[in-house]
């Protein structure tokens, strides 16, 4: 899928996934990716698409964020990637429709998330290549179905790939995903606590001290439902009051996966120790009941 030798996508994450944490996941295998609103600038998105490329020849994915009101200068971002040769889009908070072309004119591929199969259905019209099936447990903004009933219920009403996202910490959570018939997996909170993250210590240690009941669901930290650590969120704190505390910044992102990520590891480590979980489940449970 993509051109990448693993189904494995590292969630494009805001404040967190850079250079090196893109390349780390690329070049192990997997498609590595991060947000244009990384970069406060577009010569920052620039440099930044540049070092991936000068570091790694493997395929990568920029996340677009396409709601004017969050990103005023989207529209040049897209334009930028596909100038340089970015090959994965991820979309999110808005419709593809109209750059869908765009996109498949230069030879690139869009990914677009959802959470529930009305979007689905409405962005699968729209052209993207595959659906990212965010399920209840996702770090940062989230669903509310349990992944065992929403990636079958995509598949079954989807005509086009579809992506796991939510609580896949390991090779267990990926061998239930690729059962429940999704055809890659998306990992945002395992690479958090990975040594390639650009969190810093006091998040790292938060995502292992952290256990699924520390995580809350709720809109009153960016105004969109999602999954945060629930000690980090000031009790006085509304998305839209003024506030020193910052979120993604000092109000931490973190799904239900959290509960197995006990050390730090390299993105390689990370990879290879969840593949080798994956195979030994297979080969062990992959048996006939009677």
């Amino acid at each position: 899928m993509l051109g990448v030798k693993l189904p494995i996508i590292g969630a494009p994450m805001f404040l967190v996934s850079f250079p090196d944490l893109v390349v780390a996941v690329s070049e192990t295998g997997g498609l590595g990716s991060f947000p244009a609103l990384n970069y406060r600038s577009l010569e920052g998105l620039k440099q930044g698409i540049l070092e991936i490329q000068q570091r790694t020849t493997q395929p990568f994915a920029v996340n677009i964020v396409l709601h004017p009101k969050h990103n005023p200068t989207w529209k040049e971002q897209l334009r930028l990637s596909l100038d340089l040769g970015v090959k994965v889009f991820i979309t999110s908070l808005g419709s593809p429709r109209s750059i869908v072309h765009d996109i498949h004119r230069n030879g690139a591929h869009i990914l677009a998330d959802a959470t529930t199969l009305r979007h689905a259905l409405l962005l699968q019209k729209s052209g993207v290549d595959a659906i990212i099936a965010v399920a209840q447990g996702a770090g940062g903004h989230a669903g509310a179905i349990s992944p065992f009933a929403l990636i079958p219920y995509f598949k079954e009403n989807l005509s086009i790939p579809v992506i796991a996202a939510g609580a896949i910490s390991g090779g267990k959570q990926m061998a239930a995903s690729f059962v429940l018939g999704a055809d890659a997996v998306y990992l945002g909170t395992r690479f958090l606590a990975s040594s390639e993250a650009a969190s810093d210590a006091s998040y790292k240690k938060a995502v292992l001290d952290a256990d699924p009941e520390d995580i809350v669901y709720t809109d009153q930290v960016s105004g969109i439902p999602g999954n945060w650590i629930a000690k980090t969120i000031p009790a006085d704190f509304h998305p839209q009051k003024m506030s020193e505390v910052k979120r993604w910044r000092d109000i931490y992102s973190a799904g239900h996966g959290v509960g197995s990520i006990k050390s730090i590891l390299s993105i390689r480590e990370i990879i290879h120790e969840m593949v080798s979980e994956y195979l030994q489940v297979m080969s062990h449970h992959c048996k006939p009941f009677i």
